[in-house]
């Protein structure tokens, strides 16, 4: 399934099939818990990402927040991205 532009979190968990929703909040639960302090989360690129805010690290190659991790529900899987930053 092939996500639409979504503009919260909660909008790109709302589309979710009930048992991706589940397994995707499980994830997205234990990366809140172990966020550090100072990274937001939003949705970027199509997934749930765990970025530095531009006003913490403001120079990217692409004026965009960096990405530390991402959660996704594609068409036929769901995916944890972890960057190495």
């Amino acid at each position: 399934m092939t996500q639409p532009k979504q503009l919260s979190v909660d909008d790109y968990i709302d589309v979710l099939s009930e048992d991706r929703k589940t397994a995707i909040n499980a994830v997205r639960g234990t990366i809140l818990e172990n966020l550090p302090d100072g990274y937001e989360e939003t949705v970027q690129h199509g997934m749930i990402c765990y970025v530095i805010p531009l006003e913490t690290y403001p120079v990217t190659y692409n004026k965009l927040p960096l990405m530390f991790a991402g959660l996704a529900s594609q068409k036929n899987y769901m995916t944890v991205y972890l960057m190495n930053i």
